[in-house]
Formats: structure tokens, C-alpha cells, sequence
């Protein structure tokens, strides 16, 4: 045999793919998702049919039957219907550790994409392929990934053109360090923003930069502060906490930092406008979109 590549030993390679609160959904109008963030994960939405309006940051979309909106991790969005008629869509979320496909996605992404735009044209019937291969067998994982990662390798390969020429944003790896030292806080109760606690000095000190640039760069790079982020990680688990688990409202309190129940009582309202047994009794359809942070 001819052309026998050379020795050679690559280094092991491992890889974590996640598929997260997927599903299909049609609601009527006057409906709205709410403003939300999910840390580390890639959301696409597809509007099968009918019309909704997609706010990404302070940019708002019209999204028609056909079009496809991707949301950037740690992106604030929210998805209202300000028609009479209903609207169904498809959502999936996925988290991926390949640093160049994040970087990549922050550079190019422009958010929706219309009917007919190459993108759209590339990537929904990949959707549609997904969404297909749950709905006939949402078990079959080995085919689930199969499918999601086509439609990836595609996304990137589109991305890395739109890129070219361009450099990769320089502050990226630090801010998401920094986004991930932020929700380990959270999951280990270590976040309370209480006075006497500085936080983000003992993030800032643990990735060897000051803390006055730990805020720029985070707040450059993710359009919020990091109390803002933390905030919203508290405010998000807390609601997904109080509406999927039996645990108690005290100890709810406690894990996202609160040390008594009365203080988390007073922020609860606060952020939600009622107390937490009153969201655990009436919002037990209401939170779907919410990501919870893996413990």
C-alpha cells in the first residue's frame, strides 16, 4: 500500500454535549416568555407557525413561520406574541465545550434569521431533522447527537467564513471564566451580596486580574455587570427550584445564598412581584424556558 500517512500520536480527546429543555410549544396571543439568561447554553428557536416578537439584548425581531432566531449563552432574551392568534414554535438549548465554536458564535451571530437568508436556508432543515428524530424516538441519544452535531459542525463551518479576517474577541475566554466562577457561587451558597462579602474581589483574585477590570471586561463583553449576571443566576434558580422540587422555601433561601428566609422573601418579591409560596402555587407551567445550573 502507497501513501501511508506518518507516525503520529494525537492526544485523547473528550468532549460534553448537552440537550437541554427542548420542546414544542404553541401559545396564544398576548403570551410572553419573560426576560431571561442561560449561562453556558446555545438556544435556537424556529416558528413553525404564526408570528412572535424576539427581544435579544434591546433588539427586538419580528419572527415569522419559517424564521430562526439563535440567542448567544449569557444573552438577555425574552419572546412575546402581541397578535390575537397563536404561535408554535420549537425551542432546543445545547451546551458544547468547544472554545472556538463560542467564540465564533459571539463574533458572528446576528440573531434571526429570516426566511431565505443562507443561514436559515443551511440550518432549518437540520432543525426540522432533530426535531423529527425526537419526536419519533427522544431516547435514541447516539441519534439525537448525530443530528445535533451535523447541524453544529455546519453552524461553525457558515461562522468561520463570516469570520474570516476578523480576530477572535480577545476578552472572551475571561469573561466566561468569570461567568462560570459567578454560578459556582451560586450552587455553593458562597454568593450572598450582603455587606462585608466582596465577591468579585475573590473571583478577581482567583483569576490573577483586578477587580476593577473583572467588571469592565465582564460587562464589555456580556452588555451586564457581574452583580447583574449574579442576580439573574439567583432570581432564575430560585423560580426553577420553587416549581420542580418539593424542597422548602428555607432551604431554597439557603442554597442560592440567602441566610434567612426573610430576606429571600423580601428580594423574591422584589424580582417577581409575589412571594415564593404564591410562584410555586400559581407557575407550575410557567418556567420552561428556564435552564437550571448543573450541581
Amino acid at each position: 500500500m502507497t501513501n501511508l500517512p506518518p507516525e503520529r500520536w494525537f492526544p485523547h480527546i473528550r468532549s460534553e454535549i448537552c440537550i437541554y429543555s427542548t420542546h414544542t410549544r404553541t401559545v396564544p396571543g398576548g403570551w410572553t416568555c419573560g426576560r431571561h439568561v442561560h449561562h453556558m447554553l446555545f438556544e435556537i428557536n424556529l416558528v413553525l407557525d404564526g408570528t412572535q416578537t424576539a427581544i435579544a439584548g434591546s433588539t427586538e425581531h419580528e419572527q415569522h413561520a419559517g424564521d430562526l432566531m439563535l440567542i448567544s449563552p449569557m444573552q438577555m432574551h425574552d419572546y412575546q406574541i402581541r397578535g390575537s392568534e397563536n404561535t408554535t414554535f420549537f425551542v432546543v438549548h445545547f451546551q458544547v465545550d468547544d472554545p472556538v465554536f463560542h467564540k465564533l458564535f459571539e463574533m458572528n451571530n446576528k440573531g434571526l434569521y429570516a426566511k431565505g437568508h443562507p443561514l436559515n436556508t443551511l440550518l432549518v432543515p437540520l432543525v426540522m431533522n432533530l426535531m423529527k428524530a425526537l419526536f419519533e424516538d427522544s431516547k435514541s441519544t447516539s441519534r439525537l447527537f448525530l443530528h445535533l452535531f451535523t447541524l453544529i459542525t455546519e453552524l461553525q463551518s457558515y461562522f468561520n467564513q463570516e469570520g474570516q479576517g476578523k480576530e477572535l474577541a480577545l476578552h472572551s475566554e475571561l469573561s466566561y471564566l468569570i461567568a462560570k466562577e459567578i454560578e459556582t457561587r451560586v450552587l455553593s451558597s458562597t454568593s450572598s451580596d450582603q455587606p462585608g462579602g466582596d465577591w468579585l474581589e475573590s473571583i478577581s483574585h482567583n483569576l490573577g486580574v483586578s477587580r476593577r477590570h473583572c467588571h469592565r471586561i465582564f460587562k464589555q463583553f456580556y452588555g451586564m455587570s457581574p452583580r447583574e449576571y449574579l442576580m439573574i443566576l439567583k432570581r432564575q434558580e430560585a423560580m426553577q427550584m420553587l416549581v420542580s422540587s418539593t424542597e422548602t422555601i428555607e432551604r431554597i433561601a439557603h442554597r442560592i445564598g440567602y441566610e434567612n428566609v426573610q430576606s429571600f422573601s423580601r428580594q423574591f418579591v422584589s424580582w417577581i412581584g409575589c412571594t415564593p409560596g404564591a410562584f410555586r402555587k400559581n407557575h407550575q407551567d410557567d418556567v420552561l424556558h428556564l435552564t437550571p445550573l448543573e450541581r
